[in-house]
């Protein structure tokens, strides 16, 4: 019965069981749905993956605290330039004395991508500084996942 499915599907998104989620979405072709607890069991920290289920629950700010709280500053980075929340982006990498370059490559590429200029006030302070390049750019990024990946408890959800 899909109601049934669906139900369960909903409590163990709720609980965090996300075997039992990944079991119920496939049940009722919820791919969308499927796709994301996949993407949430890959992710190597337990405060990483709460703070994917906050947002799931539109709970961005709930999200961010998970990160910060954790010490991962470039996922709760990253968390707003997926949102388009790039002016706390920004914030955040300034507040944190990380990353900046990194919100700044993402935030000029999604420009270019949309063919549109620079107007946000804040961003338009940083305009002079020089990247590296988008291959040093993908490196920090890559170190930062292997860091994550690395830390104490870090283990994939069982």
């Amino acid at each position: 019965d899909p109601c049934m499915w669906a139900c369960l599907a909903l409590m163990a998104m709720e609980a965090a069981e996300l075997n039992t989620a990944e079991v119920a979405f496939a049940a009722i072709g919820e791919v969308d749905r499927l796709q994301f607890v996949l993407h949430v069991k890959d992710i190597p920290t337990e405060e990483g993956r709460s703070a994917e289920l906050a947002l799931y629950k539109r709970r961005p700010l709930e999200a961010e605290a998970i990160l910060l709280q954790a010490g991962l500053i470039y996922r709760a980075i990253k968390l707003h330039i997926k949102l388009f929340n790039w002016e706390r982006a920004l914030q955040l990498a300034l507040d944190q004395k990380a990353h900046l370059h990194t919100v700044l490559w993402y935030r000029r590429r999604h420009l270019a991508s949309i063919g549109q200029q620079e107007t946000s006030p804040l961003f338009l302070q940083h305009e002079a500084v020089e990247l590296p390049s988008d291959k040093e750019i993908r490196e920090v990024v890559e170190a930062e996942k292997a860091k994550e990946a690395a830390r104490p408890g870090a283990r994939p959800y069982a």
